[in-house]
């Protein structure tokens, strides 16, 4: 990214420019500067509008029609722009656009989005002669942050330090959820500016897997009542007990992975690299919770889950019923 920043910079952009990832809010983020360099706007709206910009979404697109397109002169202007928004174009034959690439005309830019790129040959070699392709991953969270300052001080909104903790403590660093809670919260206060801890906690939906993460804190502290009101705190939001069988499972089956890369030596930033569900932001809190169970105790737990799930389909037990025995029994100091 602060390549793009720097090409930006300079006036000096590559012709054909590949961004894709999970973090979609960055791609759009960097998708829209470079279209605002070329074009002077980042509304599709806008740029729809304009005889030199073509927008090419989803599939099936005509590979030959943007390859016409491309080989276009612009009409009186300098630039012609084609954006190619998840066409998956790199997982199927394009050697043709591969080629014209590698020649592409002077006074075309292309610019493709995408979620992943499973062939990086062929038209990602291409690219990445003539242009620049980048994987954008999970941001640092002081990049968060920041943006999320800086996405309110456009909309004339101030946000505490208590609230930005908040927000992120339930919507993890997912700037595309993020980016959704923040259209509402701004909606929400209307001409107010301030935005405060209150206005998190009523409007933000909590993540169920961080009332998971703090049940589980309680049940590696041995603490019984505090782990069964995040359990009801789970219920209130509506998550039925077969699916927090199943939450403190997959959870059990990350900390068992933390615990064992935590032992070989790997600190927790290189964790967070290796485990997609630890995210960078979160990895210290992985790693100690991961250290206060046994590993015994981790896979005993992982087994109940399986075994009290199997119990509940089969009418031993309530889904409910099989969820209290796995708190109960992993919150209790004499395990029964």
């Amino acid at each position: 990214m602060k390549t793009i920043a720097e090409h930006i910079k300079q006036h000096n952009l590559k012709h054909v420019y590949l961004l894709y990832g999970n973090e979609q809010q960055v791609v759009k983020i960097y998708r829209n500067k470079l279209l605002t360099e070329l074009l002077g706007t980042d509304s599709l709206e806008t740029l729809k509008q304009d005889m030199n910009f073509s927008l090419f979404i989803g599939t099936p697109i005509d590979l030959g029609e943007v390859i016409n397109i491309a080989s276009s002169y612009p009409f009186l202007a300098e630039k012609r722009v084609i954006l190619l928004e998840n066409t998956k174009v790199f997982s199927k034959d394009s050697s043709k656009l591969a080629e014209f690439i590698k020649d592409i005309p002077e006074t075309t830019y292309m610019i493709f989005t995408e979620i992943s790129i499973s062939d990086k040959k062929g038209l990602y070699k291409a690219i990445e002669e003539v242009g620049y392709a980048t994987e954008i991953k999970e941001q640092p969270i002081e990049f968060v942050e920041k943006w999320i300052i800086r996405t309110l001080s456009d909309a004339d909104k101030r946000i505490s330090r208590a609230a930005i903790e908040a927000l992120i403590a339930r919507t993890g660093n997912d700037m595309m959820r993020i980016n959704n809670e923040l259209d509402k919260l701004i909606a929400y206060k209307g001409e107010e500016s301030d935005i405060k801890l209150d206005d998190i906690t009523a409007l933000v939906t909590q993540d169920p897997q961080d009332q998971v993460f703090k049940m589980i804190d309680a049940m590696a502290a041995k603490n019984l009542d505090l782990a069964m009101k995040y359990y009801m705190d789970l219920l209130e939001l509506k998550v039925p007990p077969s699916k927090i069988i199943s939450l403190v499972e997959r959870h059990m089956r990350i900390l068992i992975q933390v615990k064992d890369m935590r032992e070989k030596g790997f600190p927790a930033s290189a964790i967070a690299e290796r485990i997609k569900e630890v995210k960078s932001f979160a990895a210290n809190k992985y790693v100690s919770q991961a250290t206060k169970f046994k590993t015994v105790e981790i896979m005993d737990c992982l087994k109940d889950c399986v075994d009290l799930t199997l119990q509940s389909r089969t009418g031993a037990l309530t889904d409910r019923m099989a969820a209290e025995l796995i708190i109960t029994k992993y919150s209790s100091k004499q395990k029964s």
